[in-house]
């Protein structure tokens, strides 16, 4: 039995809740109680719900916040921006914010930070997408005197050295877990891919080796393609030119295991190869559900399977609130609860953590499949974002 609901009774992305205390739900609001640097963002969709009592990770120090993107122009780099605005929110005492876009050019990316510095934001959270080669500017900007938190992306150094905290999550895990549902939902035999994102990524490494973990057992499973990860940048075209040449090289492709997964079924690469849709496991995305609805209801034999780890877009979450309570004089004394679209909430990070753990959201096989039909293929439902606020975050311009 489907363990949730498909079609025009499938559970939408506003069923899924943010916690910071119990849980609260992070309601679209433009009150006046909203603070005017949200309200000017998209009209104040992502503006949080004012709460009687501020969250304890907001401290009382005014402060500026922003959010500094190696590369921001793909879907989950949209939803994560509005989540993490959507957090910063919740807190009176920020007064400014700011998003910058590396645009995936290292050089712009540590020019972009160094202006943030220059101009004395507070509290700065920096996705390094090139990893080490962020680290010098990481430090100048520390230096300055902003609080600096690089989350997912290791770039080395050390805590109070270099930066203010290092917010990680584990993706050695998701590794392990995509690699293990592959090799038995293929009986242990076939050619798999793996795609991952910058060469110079700690991410995909981690990824990479957990997969290759898994892989041990599994003989008869063998890695196609670039080792240890196909680079696409996490760009939906470059993930489409990877496929192409991986097509055009093997006659036989079994699996594909991928960070940004949902290209591998929206880029039509096989569909136009001629190609059955290979299994595939990563993170979710909607295409996945509603592609696998669709291939079923018209032939209930069809052999497209898919499991999804959640996309983490409620990662920045956890930076957000750090940054903040390391430069407001916050504390970060309450865990960070995420409930998923059949309810079920998931604690991601135990209160003063510094790294979240994922949790398995789909899993065909099982019976786990998720389509929303509000919602385009490029979106998630494991947000943490209510249907307006996702619709709103995929209009890009954050």
């Amino acid at each position: 039995m489907m363990k949730s609901c498909l079609g025009m009774n499938v559970l939408s992305g506003a069923a899924l809740a943010l916690s910071a205390f119990a849980t609260v739900s992070p309601l679209s609001v433009t009150q006046a109680g909203a603070a005017d640097w949200c309200k000017g963002i998209a009209g104040g969709v992502f503006c949080a719900e004012p709460a009687a009592t501020p969250p304890s990770f907001c401290g009382t120090k005014e402060i500026s916040v922003a959010l500094a993107d190696g590369f921001a122009q793909n879907p989950w780099r949209q939803m994560t921006t509005a989540a993490a605005i959507n957090e910063a929110s919740q807190c009176p005492n920020v007064t400014g914010w700011d998003h910058t876009d590396g645009q995936g050019n290292t050089q712009k990316a540590i020019s972009d930070l160094s202006g943030l510095a220059a101009r004395g934001v507070n509290a700065i959270v920096v996705f390094p997408d090139a990893g080490p080669a962020m680290l010098p500017a990481i430090r100048d900007a520390f230096k300055q005197g902003s609080t600096v938190v690089p989350y997912r992306a290791r770039v080395g150094g050390e805590e109070g050295k270099d930066y203010s905290v290092f917010v990680g999550t584990n993706f050695h895990q998701d590794g392990v877990d995509w690699g293990k549902w592959m090799a038995k939902a293929l009986n242990g035999k076939g050619n798999v891919a793996y795609l991952g994102g910058p060469a110079g990524t700690s991410q995909s490494r981690e990824r990479a080796d957990g997969i290759l973990e898994a892989f041990k057992d599994y003989p008869g499973i063998v890695q196609i393609g670039q080792k240890p990860f196909e680079v696409t940048n996490w760009d939906s075209s470059m993930v489409a030119k990877s496929l192409g040449a991986l097509i055009a090289q093997y006659p036989q492709i079994d699996g594909v295991i991928a960070d940004l997964s949902m290209g591998v079924v929206a880029s039509g690469v096989f569909e136009r190869a001629g190609r059955p849709l290979p299994l595939i496991a990563g993170e979710d995305a909607n295409v996945f559900g509603c592609t696998w609805k669709k291939l079923h209801d018209a032939d209930a034999k069809s052999a497209f399977q898919y499991t999804t780890n959640s996309a983490e877009q409620w990662n920045v979450r956890l930076a957000v609130r750090w940054a903040i309570a390391e430069a407001a004089g916050g504390k970060m004394d309450q865990p960070l609860v995420i409930t998923d679209p059949n309810g079920t909430k998931h604690t991601v990070a135990e209160a003063g953590v510094k790294e979240v753990t994922n949790f398995q959201l789909e899993d065909s096989l099982a019976g786990t499949v998720f389509c929303n039909p509000k919602l385009p293929e490029s979106a998630s439902n494991g947000t943490s974002l209510t249907d307006e606020q996702v619709l709103a975050a995929l209009k890009g311009g954050l």
